[in-house]
């Protein structure tokens, strides 16, 4: 494990540009988010009933009913509806094509060669790594199906109650877990597949040393809520100014911690596909 997150570092010091690029994109969508949520998000919850100012448990159902009656009959909502929905969807079509070009970029980098593999590998491989995603996205939704049920029955009876939510946890934490495995083994597949290797090998060689990449994964999920940590202690001691420009700067370690995770991944792979 620790081979591959130290390989896996030496590959992403080769891929400053594709850092630079991910930053960039990161920061533009979170500015077109920044301003979604100014505009329809903030003047929603600036009704909300304030437990402080006696808000009871019927005026809060009593938005929740208003909300609901508004997402049928009122056309601004169903706007911002709209556009959120046209934005999560271009967001999700988006990151299998820069997976894609991340990937072809790691073999190229692998394979000894050096350049610019980013954009031709979104052409080459992102329709195929797309179709990988639309079957993540179907696995993951599978479960939803069973537990969906439930879940809305304690939201309607934690409208008077916020604890009964806490009843919830522990069907949410199993749904995570179960994606985060299979979004694992399908990158292992997309390492195999791009590669030209085969995807049903990879998915062996993921399931053989799966206690391992979930170790890589974890001492990279360690980093990013170490990141966290920093931004809210960095906003609570230093508001204002200073806290926006944390704010603008925090994409910046948090893609290149996704991308060596990512390098990591892929090193702990090829060194089970073409051992030495």
């Amino acid at each position: 494990m620790k081979t591959s997150i130290i390989r896996g570092w030496q590959s992403l010091k080769e891929q400053t540009y594709i850092l630079i690029l991910l930053f960039i994109y990161r920061l533009l969508w979170g500015y077109f988010m920044y301003g979604f949520v100014r505009e329809a998000v903030v003047s929603v919850l600036l009704r909300y009933p304030d437990h402080n100012a006696g808000g009871s448990g019927m005026a809060r159902l009593l938005f929740y009913i208003e909300g609901q009656h508004s997402l049928t009959s009122d056309p601004d909502v169903q706007r911002w509806l709209c556009l959120l929905l046209g934005l999560t969807l271009l967001r999700l079509l988006i990151s299998p094509f820069i997976r894609a070009g991340l990937l072809h970029e790691l073999h190229q980098e692998r394979s000894g060669e050096r350049g610019l593999f980013f954009f031709p590998g979104m052409k080459k491989h992102g329709l195929s790594v797309l179709i990988f995603s639309l079957v993540e996205w179907l696995l993951a939704l599978l479960p939803v199906y069973w537990f969906a049920p439930k879940i809305y029955t304690l939201l309607l009876s934690s409208l008077m109650d916020y604890k009964l939510l806490l009843n919830g946890v522990p069907y949410i934490l199993a749904w995570c877990a179960y994606v985060y495995v299979i979004r694992l083994l399908l990158l292992y597949m997309q390492f195999g597949y791009t590669a030209g290797t085969g995807m049903f090998s990879s998915l062996l060689i993921a399931l053989r040393c799966l206690l391992t990449a979930i170790g890589v994964s974890l001492v990279m999920g360690a980093g990013g809520l170490l990141l966290l940590v920093i931004y809210a202690l960095g906003v609570f001691y230093f508001p204002g100014l200073p806290a926006l420009l944390i704010r603008q700067l925090l994409p910046l370690p948090s893609t290149l911690l996704k991308l060596w995770g990512i390098a990591a991944q892929y090193d702990l792979w090829r060194s089970k596909a073409f051992p030495q």
